[in-house]
């Protein structure tokens, strides 16, 4: 039962995907979140919750919902087939830090996460120019395993 209201939960309150393309009020569509060096902060809260986003297309895109004070923030991670090959796993209660590029969207904000800290465990995404770490191990290079920036 608790699992399934934090499902409910989740589903009402989490802001709308990051990557998603949307629409604006005046009917144009709005560009997808990009990774910008010069936008990189870092954030501390409480893991609410992860949500696996289905693209269309190859893996889903997996973030986190981390509550700040009392906003929600989603944090997007990265594909499914990337997260869960990690030996470090974030579950709702973790406390965390996040640094990652700040975007806005509507009133709220997200993080595209370059790395994900809980306690002395570090999960990186992105190297600091944003470059997704599982496409540099797919081409043969193995990914940074803790934030060295």
């Amino acid at each position: 039962m608790r699992t399934l209201s934090l499902v409910l939960l989740l589903a009402v309150l989490a802001p709308a995907a990051v990557q998603a393309e949307s629409t604006s009020t005046s009917g144009k569509k709005v560009a997808k979140a990009k990774f910008d060096p010069a936008t990189v902060v870092t954030i501390a809260g409480t893991v609410l919750g992860e949500q696996r986003v289905d693209t269309g297309k190859g893996p889903k895109a997996v973030r986190l919902v981390i509550k700040v004070g009392e906003q929600q923030v989603s944090v997007q991670l990265g594909p499914d087939s990337y997260v869960d090959g990690q030996k470090t796993r974030f579950g709702a209660g973790d406390q965390v830090s996040v640094k990652g590029s700040k975007f806005t969207y509507g009133d709220k904000y997200g993080l595209i996460a370059q790395a994900v800290t809980r306690g002395s465990d570090t999960v990186v995404f992105r190297d600091p120019k944003g470059k997704p770490v599982w496409k540099v191990a797919s081409q043969g290079q193995a990914p940074g395993s803790a934030d060295r920036s």
